[in-house]
């Protein structure tokens, strides 16, 4: 025929995506979807009807809008903390071999960066049998979760992981030499590191958590195990005027002093091990059991 008066059905149009990925719709900013399992579909747009006698067989135009899509970590280990703490010098400890920017000064991870850690059994040329993914997250600031210094942007990256690590300067923290910027101690760092996440999504303090007071190689002799003893007990929050307790406080499965300039990780790998293994208990291969051993119901 010259003419068709019913042309061909639209195709779909696919986008694969990793899980993690959200879409929202950047006109309304409301989100659309949420790709949180392997496999899962979910539909944006719905095209027009086709045409019909009804509409001279012209077809109705489809949804139309501007559609971002946001890609949220989905790491083992988060490591959390304010600016200038240590973590990128905690992680390059961790993996030597990965390059990652060090510096003396606040803001030297202006993004994420991503590290994978296989942990070594006893002897160094024999590898374990799971490795973890390690997020270096930008330092956060008071007020990161109401997206100042686009907290938002950093926080989401915690909602899927299993174990946070909260990094802490135990020489405690201030923004800027600013008489407006108050210094912090390192309890109280924790309190306000606390107040962040539960207000972001109370979620993440339910996480199993590992606390760290970092660079013990320049505090006074005797000062970060003091500390260490302060946050072991459950009201820690005493330790820190009301205004800045938390609503919920964390309860920290391991607190550890260290040195990541030195190198001084070997506790925390111990630690991070024995959470995730409690987290994720090992699968025995079948192969281990064997038919004839008389266990077979």
């Amino acid at each position: 025929q010259k003419v068709k008066l019913v042309g061909d059905n639209g195709e779909d149009a696919l986008l694969q995506v990793p899980v993690g990925v959200e879409a929202v719709d950047e006109d309304r900013n409301v989100l659309l979807a949420r790709c949180s399992k392997p496999f899962q579909k979910h539909l944006i747009a719905r095209g027009g009807c086709g045409g019909d006698a009804r509409s001279h067989y012209k077809g109705e135009p489809g949804e139309q809008f501007n559609v971002s899509l946001h890609l949220k970590l989905r790491p083992n280990v988060g490591l959390v903390g304010f600016p200038n703490a240590g973590k990128s010098t905690l992680m390059k400890a961790f993996v030597p071999r990965k390059s990652i920017k060090i510096a003396p000064y606040p803001f030297t991870t202006v993004k994420p960066q991503l590290a994978f850690w296989t942990p070594q059994k006893g002897r160094k040329e024999e590898e374990s049998d799971f490795t973890l993914s390690l997020a270096d997250l930008p330092g956060l600031i008071e007020g990161a979760s109401l997206n100042r210094g686009k907290g938002y942007k950093f926080l989401k990256h915690l909602e899927y992981s299993d174990i946070l690590l909260l990094v802490v300067d135990c020489m405690g923290f201030q923004l800027s030499n600013n008489l407006n910027e108050p210094f912090r101690s390192p309890i109280e760092v924790v309190a306000l590191l606390n107040r962040e996440l539960e207000n972001y999504n109370k979620k993440l303090v339910r996480k199993p958590v590992v606390l760290l007071f970092n660079k013990i190689d320049i505090a006074p002799e005797g000062e970060p195990e003091k500390l260490v003893e302060k946050m072991r007990g459950v009201d820690w929050p005493q330790h820190v005027p009301k205004q800045l307790r938390p609503a919920e406080p964390l309860t920290f499965d391991y607190v550890l002093p260290v040195s990541a300039k030195l190198g001084d990780v070997e506790e925390v790998k111990k630690a991070l091990i024995r959470v995730y293994k409690a987290l994720r208990p090992s699968v025995v291969p079948e192969s281990t059991f064997d038919d004839q051993d008389g266990r077979l119901l």
